[in-house]
């Protein structure tokens, strides 16, 4: 049953265009972390390990990314769930056998995909604009796939939230308004001590930073492992709780 309802959203994601914007921000993330490598300043830094071009290329991502990342997983799930506010959609899909958590079950599926692919695509471009702009030491490969998999791990979490909040609320201004200060919490929460990052889901988006400042150098750096697999694990339990109470709700998800 799952994978037929996968594969109906997935339909749903060409009329929707999904995966444009998923593009669509590549390209921001992508321009905006490496828009200053062809400075003067920069450029002088290149060849010189101590000036951690790498790193500072990575910490830019990160910040970028902690910017942009929670307004787009705000936006995606809005949209893919707001087509089932619209014309009974939820009552039309139980009618057809697809229970509103199934179908919650196979939106988070869908647009974790879409998130997965977009997070690759931003790391792999972002080292190979550098590589292009001249910078002449080894990348930290292995810093760049923690990131990666650990920003992976937040969006899939975040995206639980939003799909959730999506599908209980109506006006979906409410969702896009939630995104929007969560990327102000996890802007703010690159600025503060890391425990804070640990309240709120958005802080994580700081947290899980694989880069931090030690003196003038940057040093490599980890989420806290017990408050991060926690995160993870009450994000995934409590969305499926909520799928299995839509499934016995009458009518949409309540």
């Amino acid at each position: 049953m799952i994978h037929t309802a996968v594969g109906l959203e997935l339909r749903k994601t060409r009329r929707l265009r999904l995966w444009a914007l998923c593009l669509v921000m590549v390209v921001a993330v992508v321009v905006l972390t490496t828009m200053n490598l062809g400075s003067e300043s920069a450029r002088a830094g290149f060849t010189d390990p101590a000036a951690q071009p790498w790193e500072q290329l990575l910490l830019n991502q990160v910040l970028i990314t902690a910017m942009t990342s929670p307004i787009l997983v705000a936006v995606l799930a809005s949209r893919q769930v707001e087509i089932e506010h619209q014309g009974q959609g939820w009552l039309l899909a139980r009618v057809s056998g697809f229970g509103p958590g199934l179908l919650c079950l196979a939106k988070a599926v869908v647009v974790g995909a879409a998130l997965t692919v977009t997070v690759a695509a931003q790391c792999v471009l972002v080292v190979a604009a550098g590589a292009v702009a001249g910078i002449g030491t080894a990348p930290p490969l292995d810093l760049w796939a923690r990131y990666g998999l650990c920003l992976v791990s937040v969006h899939l979490a975040v995206l639980c939230l939003h799909l959730w909040l999506a599908a209980r609320v109506d006006n979906q201004l409410v969702g896009l308004g939630v995104g929007l200060l969560g990327a102000f919490y996890a802007v703010s929460s690159l600025l503060m001590p890391v425990h804070a990052a640990y309240f709120l889901p958005w802080g994580y988006y700081a947290a899980i930073s694989p880069l931090a400042m030690e003196g003038d150098l940057l040093v490599a750096a980890a989420p806290a492992g017990w408050p991060f697999a926690l995160f993870l694990c009450a994000s995934a339990a409590l969305f499926r709780a909520a799928c299995r109470r839509f499934d016995r709700s009458e009518g949409g998800p309540a």
